[in-house]
This record gives structure tokens, sequence and C-alpha cells, in this order.
């Protein structure tokens, strides 16, 4: 029903949202010690604070849950969907051939560097369709609340705690890596086989 005018909204804002995942691209945000109010280091924090401004910069309600997780809502109803995305990285390694691994590049319509793949793009991607709903007055019944967590490659302990404070909404999904082919990231079941 509004399928183009999100899909204008979105090549209108293309360029904009290309330079906010890089903004968040650039901060290297592999897990570190933890230091006083930083539970997983100046990075995570950075990288956490960067979009908490860059989210509240487009007029979302957003809340801090103590530098382990920030959240955006799409509005103050009750809440039917969470996106959980996250904004730590693995360490970069080595073999960087397009760029360094924290100075993203768009080379052939593909952008290059850690994060922009798994996660910080597919976040950024999350904020702007909430974006597109906001701006456009597109009119919805529930909440959608968009959850940034600074630990999912380690754990997700961060995780941990942001639902020891919240209820899981009614549907949740993760816009991670190769979304839509990884669409079940909510659990696992570690195994093993003996003889």
């Amino acid at each position: 029903m509004y399928r183009k005018e999100i899909e204008g909204f979105i090549d209108s804002h293309r360029q904009e949202m290309i330079d906010d995942i890089c903004k968040l691209c650039r901060i290297n945000s592999e897990k570190m010690p933890y230091t006083e109010g930083k539970p997983y280091g100046d990075g995570a924090f950075d990288a956490l604070h960067a979009a908490l401004a860059m989210m509240e910069d487009y007029g979302f309600s957003i809340t801090n849950y103590d530098n382990y997780v920030g959240t955006a809502d799409l509005n103050d109803k009750e809440r039917q969907l969470d996106i959980l995305a996250h904004l730590d990285v693995v360490p970069a390694g080595e073999g960087w051939t397009v760029t360094e691994p924290f100075e993203p590049v768009e080379k052939d319509g593909k952008l290059y560097g850690r994060g922009t793949a798994d996660d910080k793009g597919p976040a950024v991607a999350a904020l702007y369709a909430m974006r597109a709903i906001k701006e456009l007055g597109i009119p919805v019944k529930k909440n959608v609340r968009l959850i940034l967590g600074t630990d999912e490659e380690c754990g997700s302990s961060d995780i941990e705690v942001y639902y020891k404070r919240e209820k899981e909404a009614p549907m949740t999904f993760s816009p991670d890596a190769s979304f839509p082919v990884i669409n079940i990231e909510k659990g696992r079941i570690p195994g093993g086989f003996s003889a």
C-alpha cells in the first residue's frame, strides 16, 4: 500500500544512509576490557553513543540501558515488534584488499568495511525503515523498537541485561549479516555426539 512512498524515501536518503553506516563503521567496536561505565570498552561505548545520537536526531525516543544496549521507539504505543541488531564487531583480522577495516569504502555498488554487513549496516537500514514510516506519516497501530546491542559477537551478555529489565515483544527479528537468508538467531541448541 505504501511501497512506492517507502522506496522513494529510501532512494532519496540513500547517500545519507550510507554516510550514517560509514560513521558507525569508522568506530572500532571490538570488545575490550570493562572500564567504569563502559562494559565492553571504549569502542562499543562510542558506537552506542553515536547510534543513540543519530536515532535521537531523527526524532526517535531513545533509551540507554547502562551502556549495554540502546533502543529507539517508533511511537509510544504497545510494543509489537523488536528489531534486534548490534554495533560490536569481530576483530578486524588481516587480508583487507579494498579498504582498511575501519575506513569504509563504496565501490562498484558495494560498501566495504568492518561492520557494513554484520551488523552496523543492517542496524542503520532498520533505522531508515522506521524513519521512513515516521517521516511519511504512515499510520501504525503498534510500536516498533530498534534494539542495538554491543556484545553480540562475544555471547550477548548485553541482551541478558536488557531482558532483565524489559519484556520481549510478541515478534522479534534480527537483520544480521545475510538477512533474510540468516533470519533465526533468537536461540541455539548446542549439542554433541557420542559413540
